[in-house]
């Protein structure tokens, strides 16, 4: 709980209390959890582009970037374990 000091209009000090509702506490956890599913949502959905783009390569293009066609199915494959 938080406290602050506020002085009235007469002159006196006064403590007021700062409460946060169970529910502001659960907004904010709860728009927190939203949060992070979703970026892990968009993380996974960028590596499953970026390894389709990967296949998409010629095996000289592959070659070029060090990867072999066996490489880059192994790589695509993790996209779908199974």
């Amino acid at each position: 709980m938080a406290h602050s000091i506020c002085q009235t209009p007469s002159g006196q000090h006064t403590t007021r209390h700062n409460h946060i509702s169970g529910f502001q506490q659960f907004s904010g956890n709860l728009q927190q959890g939203l949060n992070t599913a979703l970026n892990i949502i968009a993380a996974t959905m960028a590596k499953r582009s970026q390894r389709r783009a990967l296949m998409r390569l010629s095996d000289s293009q592959l070659a070029d970037i060090g990867l072999s066609r066996t490489d880059a199915e192994a790589e695509y494959r993790k996209s779908y374990p199974i």
